[in-house]
């Protein structure tokens, strides 16, 4: 679990400089990817406040076709903290491993790809960030054909980091779409990436880079000193008509030029030329070519100049001085035979002539036909012009409305002749009705009566509340936090029984209700049974009053009727008398039935004195009078000699005791 919110999954990606995991959202409850800093990069302080500011950068960002980015943070790792990012999580496959796959793609397919990806790059140039790693491998192709771009502000925070030359993994592919002012160490503004998605288009349709070598720095040389092959040269001649030759070799060409300056000065400049190569148009690349290339109303081609000195009628036959003709003169000692004879040579045969002819009307054909082309392009050229300034003029700027209400968001689009759909989506950070995101982003442009897509918070996710009842602080807490809630700071306490002390005793709101995610719910904590001390002074006191006071205190009072010589209902004992115990405990009252007397000295009484004391202690037994004694003593004869009591026994009222009495016998004298 990182930050006690995203639970990790699986690895789904890897790279020199970060590992990509499937994770879910706890508090959100949706699945996203978690990129997260190798440990080894994590270690520079610096290249993590980097990679932290250009995190949040790219959180800023928001378009339909840049994976977006949630959330940023630390994880704690070994003590370290690492860097992550929490993105969008997005099924498909990455051009890269499409043309490794699938083969190159054709020079319609790739444009058709490649139009998102400038359009992407345009929004974030727009918001002052520039990508400085565009590569196959960081487009995306979904499941459904969408494009999405990923990693923006990564590769700036690696770049400011290490050298663009560094012998690693990560920069070694990068190192193949490096514009040259990169790969000479100058700043890098939004023509870099449009360099690099020069080289994206070339490799999408040949399947190689436009420069390939065995180490980084020699691709990089190539970069900075060396033009690259037209792409169609490494194409079946065949496969493409003649204006989509001309249209993707200008394209690329233009997008990869040397110089910053002779490039499309944005992303919306190639991506407009991407459209047209897309429809079968001639792009603006394809027609600065050919306008480039056509000769000046005052400039002739070289077989012309060529032509036109052997044509008769370039020749003007006017008399005048040889000198002044430019005829040069005969040289003093030579014979005019030899200047007539020379004379004869540079006169025009007449096939001559007529291959003069020839080539004079193709010259001009083609002459009309570039003059005529060149006014066509011009006319072109100030049509979309003045359609584009009309256009321009019709454009309007799409507003910041994060966290705006939406009937506020609402009434300014439509006020700039926008259409607005509204969609909604659980958030916990936003109010309800207040708006989350808009697409096309803000500062984008567009034209009226365009249609935006505005995301409105319906508040937060709805969750059922789970039943923590029974469990203890700990496990209550993480219940809540698998659901999406949590548990309130404030956390009331009752008595409760022995068994749930320190446990949850009741809910607030109950189980099963539903709730908004990151709600709080208040728990109960069973803190014990109340303690209660036994009064120490009721012994000898009557049960009726003894009850009474016990009851009161909340015990439990059991009375056991106990043999005493004590008074009838008089309490002998009380349980845990003079100790702390619960409330609810039960407390045990040994009380007096009556049932015992003490039994008088019986022995040298007669059975009737006997039993006259018995009965005065309040014995209502009778006598077993056993087998006689012998005795040699008149004077004892008829007294009893043994009783099954003694003086000072407790004895039951009723209970029958066993006397035996003397009886004289004459052989008892007899020794």
């Amino acid at each position: 679990m990182v930050n006690d919110r995203y639970r990790l999954g699986d690895v789904i990606g890897t790279g020199g400089m970060s590992e990509v995991y499937r994770a879910t959202d706890s508090l959100l409850g949706r699945d996203v990817a978690i990129k997260m800093l190798r440990p080894e990069m994590a270690r520079d302080v610096n290249f993590r406040e980097r990679f932290r500011k250009e995190a949040q950068n790219s959180g800023r960002l928001n378009h339909p076709n840049i994976v977006a980015v949630y959330d940023t943070g630390e994880a704690d790792e070994d003590g370290m903290a690492i860097p992550y990012i929490v993105m969008e999580l997005v099924h498909g496959r990455t051009l890269r491993d499409l043309v490794r796959e699938d083969g190159p793609l054709s020079p319609r397919e790739a444009a058709q790809v490649l139009i998102p990806v400038a359009h992407a790059l345009q929004a974030s140039h727009d918001a002052g960030i520039i990508h400085r790693d565009v590569k196959p491998a960081n487009i995306m192709i979904t499941n459904t054909g969408q494009v999405k771009v990923m990693d923006f502000g990564i590769a700036r925070a690696l770049d400011d980091s290490t050298s663009a030359m560094t012998q690693t993994s990560a920069v070694i592919g990068t190192a193949q779409y490096l514009s040259p002012e990169q790969a000479q160490g100058k700043p890098a503004d939004a023509r870099s990436d449009v360099y690099a998605l020069g080289c994206v288009l070339y490799e999408a349709v040949t399947g190689h880079a436009p420069f390939e070598g065995e180490t980084p720095f020699a691709v990089a040389y190539q970069h900075v000193q060396e033009e690259p092959n037209a792409p169609s040269e490494s194409l079946d001649p065949d496969s493409l008509t003649p204006t989509e030759r001309v249209n993707l070799d200008a394209v690329v060409l233009t997008s990869m030029a040397k110089d910053p300056m002779d490039r499309y000065q944005s992303a919306q400049e190639f991506g407009a030329d991407l459209e047209r190569m897309s429809s079968g148009n001639v792009t603006r690349a394809a027609q600065m070519h050919i306008a480039d290339d056509e000769p000046s109303a005052h400039s002739q081609p070289e077989d012309s100049t060529r032509v036109a000195a052997v044509h008769p009628a370039t020749t003007t036959m006017d008399p005048q001085p040889a000198a002044a003709a430019g005829v040069p003169v005969a040289a003093p000692g030579v014979a005019s035979a030899d200047i007539d004879e020379r004379d004869d040579d540079r006169k025009p045969r007449p096939w001559m002539k007529w291959i003069a002819i020839i080539l004079a009307i193709a010259l001009a054909g083609l002459l009309i036909g570039f003059a005529f082309d060149y006014w066509n392009t011009s006319q072109q050229r100030q049509a979309e012009q003045e359609q584009d300034q009309q256009a321009q003029a019709n454009m309007v700027t799409v507003p910041d409305v994060e966290d705006r209400p939406r009937s506020e968001v609402i009434a300014e689009l439509e006020d700039i002749d926008l259409l607005v759909t509204v969609n909604e989506e659980a958030n916990p950070d936003i109010a309800r009705d207040n708006a989350i995101r808009i697409n096309p982003a803000p500062g984008s442009q567009l034209q009226r009566n365009s249609t935006v897509i505005l995301t409105v918070s319906s508040g937060r996710e709805i969750t059922e509340v789970p039943d923590v009842v029974g469990l203890s602080l700990e496990d209550a807490s993480r219940a809540l936090s698998d659901a999406g809630l949590s548990m309130s700071d404030s956390v009331e306490e009752e008595e409760s029984s022995a068994e749930n002390t320190g446990r949850v005793t009741q809910q607030n709101p109950p189980a099963g209700s539903q709730l908004s995610r990151g709600s709080r719910v208040t728990v109960t904590v069973g803190t014990g049974p109340r303690m209660i001390r036994v009064p120490s002074n009721l012994v000898g006191q009557d049960i009726e009053d003894v009850r009474s006071t016990l009851d009161a205190m909340g015990f439990d009072v059991q009375v056991e009727n106990v043999d005493s010589t004590e008074t009838d209902g008089q309490v002998l004992s009380v349980s845990d008398e003079g100790n702390e115990i619960p409330a609810d405990s039960t407390v045990t009252v040994r009380v007096s039935n009556g049932q015992l007397i003490v039994a008088p000295d019986l022995v040298r009484q007669t059975p009737e004195e006997a039993e006259e004391a018995l009965r005065d202690a309040g014995w209502s037994g009778s006598f077993n009078i056993g087998r006689p004694v012998n005795t040699g003593s008149a004077v004892d004869s008829d007294l009893i000699a043994w009783a099954s009591v003694s003086e000072g026994d407790s004895v039951r009222r009723d209970a029958d005791i066993e006397i035996r009495v003397w009886e004289f016998n004459l052989g008892e004298l007899i020794p």
